[in-house]
């Protein structure tokens, strides 16, 4: 079921920022326009000579490998790839609605966090609209699993994320982080937290064409035994994967619910989104 709360958002103003996309390393322009209510997120490709809009939400993501990305079906040409940070940031900000213009097939990764787009968003300011705010809530257990992997949401007066981190890795390990709307700050202690790589596995990722815009500007990089460049927190590596579940259930709009998730990553992030959505498409 819907639950009304609160009025609907939107940017005050337009926003522009330039940046490297992190896996395709072209230079990318966004430009952020206004939307009315009930618009929901919508990216609108402006370099394919008419403009072409696809929304953000579970039926349109057509790729979850490495990031989330979004396109038409009907055109596997028309994407838009990791689009997850810039999500969590508008969630962070509470917009319901906006137009993102990109002249590539990919937004601007900018830190690798979501930090830097919430505070462009601060920077304009944030508009009411006269609608009301639907928060989905969910009323029932709801889960996903992929060998290891699992993510179940649970029915919760609130929205609140448990996320145990596994990696064989001795930099990382087993991490362990929650994160409750309205007892934890967002913005201070999951927003500024940076996507991870490791080093042992840059020449292949390049190989497939992905990370060719990673740096040590924009991601940590993690070697055999310590990370190249210094951590902005102890447990930066699970707090980054909250700030992803985050974005990726803001495909959703706002939901009430407690999300429970052990290793889990976009692919099951995509698709306990896309239950969600089915099962209140049913009510």
């Amino acid at each position: 079921m819907f639950a009304a709360q609160s009025l609907q958002k939107t940017i005050a103003r337009p926003l522009e920022y330039s940046g490297i996309a992190l896996h395709t390393g072209k230079e990318v322009k966004m430009r952020c326009l206004p939307a009315e209510a009930n618009s929901g997120v919508i990216f609108r490709r402006v370099d394919l000579g008419q403009e072409v809009e696809i929304k953000a939400e579970p039926g349109n993501v057509v790729s979850s490998r490495r990031c989330t990305s979004i396109g038409l079906k009907e055109d596997p040409a028309i994407t838009v790839h990791t689009i997850e940070h810039l999500m969590a940031a508008l969630w962070a900000s509470d917009i319901d609605n906006i137009i993102i213009e990109l002249d590539n097939p990919e937004t601007p990764v900018a830190d690798g966090s979501a930090l830097p787009y919430i505070e462009l968003i601060q920077e304009i300011g944030v508009k009411e609209l006269r609608e009301e705010r639907k928060i989905l809530k969910v009323e029932e257990a709801l889960w996903v699993e992929k060998g290891d992997m699992y993510l179940v949401i649970l029915p919760y007066d609130g929205f609140k994320v448990s996320y145990t981190l596994v990696y064989d890795h001795p930099v990382i390990g087993t991490q362990f982080a929650e994160y409750e709307q309205g007892l934890n700050d967002f913005i201070k202690e999951i927003a500024p937290a940076r996507t991870f790589g490791f080093e042992r596995e840059v020449e292949l990722l390049h190989k497939r064409g992905l990370a060719l815009g990673g740096s040590l500007d924009n991601a940590v990089l993690v070697a055999d035994d310590r990370t190249v460049n210094p951590l902005r927190f102890s447990d930066e590596f699970v707090r980054h994967k909250i700030m992803d579940l985050v974005g990726d259930m803001f495909l959703n709009g706002f939901i009430a619910g407690h999300i429970i998730a052990v290793r889990s990553g976009h692919y099951l992030h995509v698709e306990l989104a896309r239950k969600i959505h089915e099962k209140h498409q049913q009510k």
